[in-house]
């Protein structure tokens, strides 16, 4: 029978300190406040409102609950310590509106939270062994680059990080080996996220942010110790790109999850070169790329060679989740039922392959289309027979099609109301429906098709729910309706 607490095995006690810091939580503000208007000397104020400026941060919140632990004794001192700040968030302040300003210059350096985190761990370097998630928000330039690489090679115990993506042209041969840490004590960095925006005309210019070291020419910088990679965003200096991605894919043989979204300067090229070098281990593929074009035009779903991608794919025996652009789609990728697909498997295709792979003419293989979708239902059935949930769902690309915006009216001479769409049809095999724009079919029929619809939650590239909206563009039709607009031109697959 112990004598104390302090007797209790290591597991114990963390279990119970884990419940007292959920128990503290209850009682601390997860939100800061303000006053609706701040009173002033001589003057009546009718009212004064708290209202909600914002929430506190999840650290601020950990540090909070673990404070009193942490008056106990130096053991749960040291684990409230790693409690609380497990995971740290180092924002750039960007400053608050004032709705009353006084005139004062008032000035706050924007890179003092992270100036001082790297004065912090220099002092105090056993407070940084305690992180293990470390997130940069809002530092982009060649000067606050090198503070991060000053502060990473304290945090030794590091597992996740997300990094702008100009580190990867700031950074230098060694300040890359000091962060994956292969081969080191404590092990090395498992999950690496780079976050890519535009920035401003005056920063993209600016000749130290335009420096490149290319550290990843290096053997030494080795990526083999990586479970996860994240891209995303698109840029407008030094984008990361397909010859990145093929030079990080020359180690990163280990990856199980990998995600490029957001960009339209990594294509599918890039994607499936380091897709097959982690062939043996991916679990997660995730490519939601986006055309030079803007936000609402998808990828234009070119590829470099002529391989197979569905075949490709199936050569990845441990994959689970899928979402990725392919520039055609056929059966094969669902003919192998030893797949380990789950969840949501959201596949958008610009076309269909033909006998050697390539892409065809979409009017000359709409017809693959329900071999596809048959396929599909079948894998579907043979996962859950394993007891997997899959649902599959596949975008097909259609190109813009021109008909007249006049309700009731179809008239192709009158140019001024023509308009050119460019939308997509979105089949989901389970429920049997079809998710697309239906407007040019209905003009066409006279509103005698479809026979039934719905209100569709989908909608084109690019957008996701409807935002609050009662309907957006899409209808849901049964599958059946779409084949009857198939065969009398209601509708179509090609233009």
């Amino acid at each position: 029978m112990p004598a104390s607490i302090h007797d209790l095995p290591l597991e114990l006690i963390d279990a119970i300190l884990i419940e007292a810091t959920q128990l503290n939580l209850k009682g601390i503000a997860t939100y800061t406040y303000g006053l609706s208007q701040a009173p002033e000397p001589l003057r009546d104020v009718p009212q004064m409102l708290r209202v909600v400026r914002g929430e506190v941060l999840p650290d601020a919140l950990r540090w909070h609950a673990a404070d009193s632990l942490r008056q106990v004794n130096r053991a749960w001192h040291d684990w409230a310590l790693a409690y609380a700040i497990k995971t740290i968030y180092i924002r750039r302040w960007r400053g608050n509106l004032n709705s009353k300003p006084s005139g004062i210059a008032v000035y706050r350096d924007p890179y003092r939270s992270l100036r001082n985190t790297a004065q912090l761990f220099c002092v105090y370097p056993q407070v940084a062994t305690c992180i293990r998630r470390l997130w940069f928000d809002g530092f982009y330039g060649a000067d606050t680059n090198k503070i991060i690489f000053d502060i990473l090679p304290y945090c030794t115990r590091l597992r996740s990080v997300t990094l702008p993506w100009t580190v990867l042209r700031h950074g230098g041969v060694g300040d890359w080996v000091r962060l994956l840490r292969q081969g080191q004590s404590g092990g090395g960095l498992k999950s690496l996220e780079l976050l890519a925006v535009d920035l401003k005309k005056s920063q993209a210019t600016l000749p130290a942010n335009q420096v490149d070291k290319k550290p990843l020419e290096s053997l030494d910088v080795d990526f083999s110790g990586l479970k996860r990679l994240k891209i995303f965003g698109s840029t407008n200096l030094n984008p990361i790109t397909n010859d990145d991605l093929k030079a990080i894919a020359r180690t990163a043989t280990r990856l199980e999850e990998i995600h490029v979204t957001g960009t339209s300067c990594v294509t599918l090229s890039g994607v499936m070169g380091i897709v097959a070098a982690a062939k043996e281990t991916l679990q997660m593929l995730e490519h939601s790329p986006l055309s030079k074009d803007g936000f609402a035009h998808p990828d234009p779903f070119t590829s470099c060679d002529h391989t197979h991608l569905c075949r490709s794919l199936l050569q990845c025996p441990q994959l689970k989740n899928l979402s990725i652009s392919l520039p055609s789609i056929c059966s094969d990728l669902f003919n192998d039922t030893s797949v380990r697909w789950t969840g949501d498997v959201d596949i958008r295709a610009g076309g269909f392959c033909g006998p050697d792979g390539v892409a065809i003419q979409i009017s000359l293989g709409e017809e693959q289309i329900w071999k596809i979708l048959d396929g599909a239902r079948k894998l579907m059935a043979v996962r859950e027979n394993v007891g997997a949930r899959l649902d599959i769902c596949i975008f097909i690309s259609k190109p813009p099609c021109v008909y007249n915006s006049r309700p009731r009216v179809f008239n192709p001479d009158d140019a001024d109301e023509i308009v050119s769409r460019a939308d997509h049809w979105i089949f989901e095999p389970r429920h049997h429906c079809v998710h697309g724009n239906v407007d040019l079919g209905e003009l066409l029929s006279e509103q005698t098709w479809p026979v039934e619809k719905s209100v569709s939650s989908k909608g084109p590239y690019g957008q996701t729910g409807l935002y609050g909206k009662d309907q957006g563009p899409y209808s849901c039709i049964s599958e059946s309706d779409f084949i009857e607009g198939l065969q009398r031109s209601y509708c179509s697959l090609a233009e």
